[in-house]
């Protein structure tokens, strides 16, 4: 029998799913860091995907892709850029990444 999809797993499925769109903006998707990878998400929990700058992209078209997320996912999303957070804060974030 399957077992059910949890939201990680939708999550996941939404980042591969999206990623050509992404890429196409200058953002290559990495993954899921935060509550989702823990496992303990709740109702109102955002999702955190970590991403890095593979072009030029603009503010706009982080929005673009944040907007593509919370239509498919029904939930609020945060883009964390990888290349620009400070490796102290890296380091403890990372522990949780599940890649995508």
């Amino acid at each position: 029998m399957d077992r059910p999809q949890t939201l990680l797993d939708q999550v996941l499925d939404a980042i591969r799913d999206e990623r050509a769109s992404a890429r196409k903006l200058g953002v290559e998707l990495v993954g899921v860091v935060g509550s989702v990878a823990r496992g303990d998400a709740r109702s109102d929990s955002d999702v955190d995907v970590v991403y890095d700058v593979v072009g030029r992209p603009t503010l706009f078209d982080l929005g673009a892709i944040v907007v593509l997320l919370e239509d498919r996912l029904g939930r609020s999303v945060d883009l964390i850029g990888r290349q620009a957070m400070k490796p102290d804060r890296w380091a403890y974030m990372g522990r949780d990444l599940v890649l995508a």
